[in-house]
């Protein structure tokens, strides 16, 4: 299951489950030359740093193989947190994915149908809807 994770972390790259994350600064922070107070409010916004040319090659290409070098664990992939506020359950999320991925390509056939225009802002967005013909493969008759 291997490519199956990788799978899963590039469609969490491209499709990040929340647009922001919001933290409060502890004591000033100084940014690019901004100084951001202590107790100011501050959102980290996933998509920027998931989509930055500088961190990933073609980073609006679908290229699961770029997780060849790294399985997740990079201060640039963000999907579950990061730090002491990570996801206590991202490896029950990535289960669950990887067993309905497992499922849907192993025992149906699907297309799309329609739809599928993508707009990012900043997450991703289907304004026309996303349609998939979903149909159970052809079961094959045992030899016993």
């Amino acid at each position: 299951m291997t490519f199956t994770f990788k799978f899963l972390n590039e469609t969490l790259r491209l499709a990040n489950i929340a647009p922001g994350i919001f933290r409060r600064a502890l004591r000033d922070v100084e940014f690019k030359g901004i100084t951001i107070p202590a107790g100011w409010g501050v959102m980290v916004c996933p998509p920027a740093i998931h989509l930055d040319p500088k961190h990933y090659v073609d980073p609006l290409a679908f290229n699961p193989w770029r997780w060849e070098r790294c399985e997740g664990a990079s201060r640039h992939f963000i999907a579950f947190g990061r730090g002491l506020r990570f996801c206590i359950g991202a490896d029950f999320a990535k289960l669950q994915m990887a067993v309905f991925l497992h499922n849907l390509v192993t025992k149906y056939r699907f297309k799309a149908i329609g739809g599928g225009n993508i707009v990012r802002t900043p997450g991703v967005q289907f304004p026309d809807g996303f349609h998939v013909e979903i149909v159970e493969k052809e079961k094959k008759p045992s030899k016993y």
